[in-house]
């Protein structure tokens, strides 16, 4: 909307950018309710200014009109010109061309003027917009008036259908009308003061030998110079030094009269830094008009997805080397399973039970490693659920000294040097003990079964210029040594020592998951880990946890399951896909006096659950086919029984489950593999407890 007026001595004129659509018209609020982010044009609020002014223009219009912007040739219109189209005509948001396509050998030639800036009516030839509607025949006289957008480039025209059939007379009147609106438009045009002020674009005005004459509110916001700061100074000094050389060459090429030129550069901001800025240039007589816009974001997320595109392909050589090494490995472990089972089954078709046992105990003592190999996976991978609390890692590497001892074999000797006021760390004390056990392991190799392996612990404050062991940021952290006085690895493959299965060990002297296993945990648990060591002198592993602000808890004393006696009363409901498991799940619970319902699926769960009677526990793996989840299952059930008890079993789940659901009342969480013995013991323990 354009308001005009006059003070004591000045006449003025004021632009509102936004929308003066005030009058009830339906059109109005169809532009104003109209998906516009699913066109080309962008959403209504992002819409630059001589794009709503030229809309307030065509919506005044007394006779039918059109608004075609960008270069897709969108369509908005007034309701008149949707009387012209008629009714189911592509109009709001629609193409152009294809709104005129029947008519577009004699349409297309005004357009392809009003786009290189020439007006035109063609008003000598009206064409036949429809044929025998209840009106008769309809004749339109269509004009085209070019619009230009804020940096004077020619970014649409104003398109009017006037309808020609009644006289000559009339089609005279429209075109008076058509005339004072191309005055309107022209005059906007020229009010290049309003357009300077309240533009989001930055715009510069430079004299040809560079020096600035003027800037607009746009560029002072943007870059944060002010006009008098930047008075004295070349504008070539705020480009970065890497980008002059380009600018320089685009801005002779201007002076020259090559028209607009469009270029990318750094310009320095008041505060010191670079941001990146698109420009538009272009020659006005003896200035340089340049107009910028900030891409700096964008060029930002451009860099982080390259570098994501980096750890990506990084990632899938590291995803490689995971499946050779977990294939060997696994299948060493099958293999002694396999093996065991087939001469258990020889053994009991011989009627020889004599070493039973002992091939019983070689398929627990693979299924034991199966189950340490698959845990320490899932740490590297960082879908390991952690149990973090705040805890006194002294009181807890004091507590597991015969773990380190065991470990180490009786050959090593250990010296642990704990800090006795060390920091809280926010941990899982049990990864924190197995990720010791496996640097004692490591050490102990290194030692070749005679050293020493001392285990340090300290606080650290780091500074926060102080940028040692890959950036780490400032702050306080509690540091974990595991030092070893060994053969120390080469200098070509320390950089490598964290990577999953690599190992210099000799081959069946380990699976090359200890440290990985340590880089997963350390990661997880949000600290940092690195290594150092010399050959023939030894090598150190440091881990480094933030201080943990909270309050230590006592620690609880850990209680081994026990079974009770065996129940007739309760019921449960199985839910597990995988056959064979759910099955030695059901037998194993059975045998303790519940009734076991078991289902492979959710559909069949929920049918169970209406029309079976309650269940005193729910026993739900997290990952079911037929696209609903044991979440969502239990999401399901406790709408129907709010105080339902919960059970999620699960071997892996690329979404962890959420801790506020492991919160609630009457919920629990078993990884796989488990012992069917602490399967029974964990449902009892559950059953137990108060809803």
């Amino acid at each position: 909307m354009v308001a005009k007026g006059k003070s004591s001595d000045t006449d003025f004129q004021v632009i509102h950018l936004e929308p003066s659509w005030k009058q009830v018209d339906p059109i109005a609020q169809a532009i104003r309710i109209f998906d516009w982010g699913a066109t080309p044009l962008g959403v209504l609020a992002q819409w630059p200014p001589s794009l709503r002014h030229a809309v307030d223009i065509m919506l005044a219009s007394p006779f039918p009109a059109a608004l075609i912007w960008g270069d897709r040739l969108t369509v908005i219109h007034n309701t008149a010109y949707s009387d012209v189209i008629g009714k189911g005509a592509p109009g709001l948001g629609g193409s152009f061309e294809q709104l005129w396509l029947k008519h577009w050998e004699h349409v297309g030639p005004s357009v392809f003027k009003a786009l290189e800036g020439q007006a035109s009516f063609v008003g000598d030839a009206p064409i036949l917009v429809a044929a025998g509607t209840e009106a008769g025949n309809v004749w339109c006289a269509l004009g085209y008036t070019p619009i230009r957008d804020e940096q004077a480039r020619v970014a649409g025209f104003l398109h009017t259908a006037i309808n020609a059939t009644a006289s000559v007379e009339t089609l005279g009147e429209w075109r008076e009308l058509t005339e004072r609106f191309e005055q309107q438009i022209a005059q906007y045009q020229a009010d290049r003061e309003g357009i300077w002020a309240l533009s989001g674009q930055a715009m510069i005005m430079v004299t040809l030998d560079l020096r600035l004459h003027a800037v607009n509110p746009a560029f002072e916001r943007m870059m944060g110079w002010t006009l008098s700061q930047m008075a004295e100074m070349p504008i070539i000094d705020l480009i970065h030094p890497s980008d002059r050389r380009d600018v320089s060459e685009v801005v002779l090429d201007v002076l020259h009269g090559n028209g607009v030129s469009e270029f990318e550069s750094r310009v320095r901001h008041r505060a010191g830094h670079y941001r990146w800025i698109r420009w538009s240039a272009r020659r006005d007589g003896e200035f340089l008009t340049v107009v910028g816009s900030d891409i700096n974001q964008e060029r930002e997320n451009a860099m982080r997805r390259s570098e994501a595109l980096l750890r990506n392909n990084q990632r899938v050589t590291v995803v490689s080397q995971l499946a050779g090494g977990m294939a060997h490995e696994m299948n060493n472990l099958l293999s002694g399973i396999g093996g065991s089972l087939e001469l258990l089954q020889r053994r009991i078709d011989q009627g020889q039970p004599d070493r039973i046992a002992s091939y019983v105990e070689l398929a627990r003592d693979s299924v034991e490693r199966a189950m340490i190999l698959t845990h320490q996976l899932l740490a590297f991978s960082r879908t390991q659920r952690l149990s973090p609390r705040p805890l006194n890692s002294t009181q807890v590497m004091t507590a597991s000294q015969p773990l380190f001892l065991q470990a180490l074999g009786p050959e090593i000797l250990l010296e642990c040097h704990l800090d006795s006021d060390a920091w809280p760390i926010l941990v899982d004390s049990g990864q924190l003990e197995i990720a010791l056990v496996n640097l004692c392991t490591n050490a102990r190799e290194a030692c070749n079964l005679a050293g020493t392996v001392t285990i340090r612990s300290f606080n650290q404050r780091l500074e926060d210029d102080e940028r040692a062991h890959g950036g780490l940021p400032g702050g306080d952290y509690l540091a974990i040594q595991v030092e070893d006085n060994g053969h120390g690895m080469a200098s070509e493959d320390i950089p490598r020592a964290f990577e999953p299965f690599f190992t210099s060990k000799p081959a069946g002297r380990g699976a090359g998951l200890g440290l990985s296993m340590v880089y997963g945990f350390v990661h997880q648990s949000g600290g940092y880990v690195w290594l150092e060591s010399t050959l023939e002198q030894g090598t150190r592993v440091t881990m480094i946890f933030p201080r943990c602000l909270q309050a230590v808890e006592p620690e609880a004393t850990p209680q081994l399951p026990v079974l009770m006696e065996p129940v007739h009363d309760r019921r449960l409901l199985l839910i597990d896909d995988e056959s064979g498991l759910r099955a030695l799940m059901k037998e194993a619970l059975v045998e303790q006096g519940f009734e076991v319902i078991d289902v492979a699926d959710a559909a069949g769960a929920m049918s169970k659950f209406r029309h079976e009677g309650s269940f005193d526990l729910v026993i739900t793996d997290i990952g079911l086919p037929g696209g609903s989840s044991g979440r969502q299952v239990a999401q399901a059930m406790r709408l129907l029984q709010p105080q339902q008890k919960i059970l999620f079993i699960t071997g892996y789940s690329e979404h962890p489950i959420e801790q506020a659901l492991l919160d609630q009342p009457g919920t629990g969480l078993m990884l796989k593999p488990f012992s069917l013995a602490l399967l029974v013991a964990r449902v009892q323990s559950m059953l137990t407890e108060a809803k």
